[in-house]
């Protein structure tokens, strides 16, 4: 019974050993562990792998994904142009454009691991439009209508979950309101539905999913795809810039 206790903490440290041993260049090919699969988009050229011993404020040690031996890029230029997103542990998956003059130079560096996760913002409601009869007089002043409309004045968090194998799932997501809900007189905006993340040369490329109405019928949204850049990512704060500008979101525990 004792033994038992502890083969889970031998494990990990098997686990954390084999790494570790994968990142070093003087170890034989099969001590390597198995790199997380390569599944790039159409028109990326982004080099993935497994961060090793040895990163640093000006250096990166990567296994690469194909299993050879662990590369050192060179990420001072992009630490300065803080393009240098998360602080790469052992064994988190990187994302890295290699600069095109120098190939052992990284222009943008992303820590998948630490991408990955709840990310969300507060959002208020707004006033419902009511549709406007001609010839009817406007509503008069109700405090007792104002005092209600407050109370339901209360901010909602929407976002985004990111997991791995490149999924991702909505975070507040709202349906449209039916008869029974309908009568609110505040309705809150409506989340972006996004099922699928990929990188595309640095950037993110978000990609819109399937609503279920609730019924038997599913409703298809047109496959949108929203191309992102990030902007600053720490371990609790992510900025993404989006067509219509900037967002900021905060980490969900």
């Amino acid at each position: 019974m004792r033994t038992s206790r502890f083969l889970p903490l031998f494990i990990i440290a098997a686990a954390i050993f084999t790494i570790t041993a994968a990142c070093s260049s003087d170890k034989k090919s099969d001590d390597k562990p198995a790199v997380v699969k390569d599944e790039r988009i159409p028109g990326d050229s982004t080099f993935y792998g497994l961060a090793c011993e040895g990163c640093t404020d000006s250096v990166v040690v990567v296994l690469p994904t194909d299993d050879s031996d662990p590369i050192t890029f060179s990420i001072i230029d992009a630490m300065q142009s803080r393009q240098v997103f998360g602080r790469p542990k052992i064994g988190d998956q990187l994302a890295i454009v290699i600069n095109k003059e120098d190939k052992r130079k990284a222009d943008i560096v992303i820590d998948l691991d630490e991408l990955k996760g709840t990310w969300v913002y507060q959002v208020m409601p707004k006033l419902r439009k009511m549709p406007h009869i001609a010839g009817m007089p406007q509503p008069k002043a109700n405090p007792e209508r104002d005092s209600m409309i407050q109370k339901l004045m209360v901010p909602i968090e929407q976002g985004f979950k990111i997991k791995k194998q490149f999924t991702m799932d909505p975070v507040g997501l709202r349906f449209k309101q039916t008869s029974l809900t309908g009568e609110s007189p505040v309705e809150y905006p409506q989340a972006e539905y996004y099922k699928e993340w990929h990188v595309l040369n640095g950037r993110l490329v978000f990609t819109e999913g399937t609503i279920d109405t609730g019924n038997k019928k599913r409703r298809k949204l047109k496959p949108q795809k929203d191309t992102v850049e990030i902007v600053l990512m720490m371990k609790d704060s992510l900025q993404l810039k989006f067509k219509d500008g900037i967002k900021a979101y905060y980490r969900k525990k």
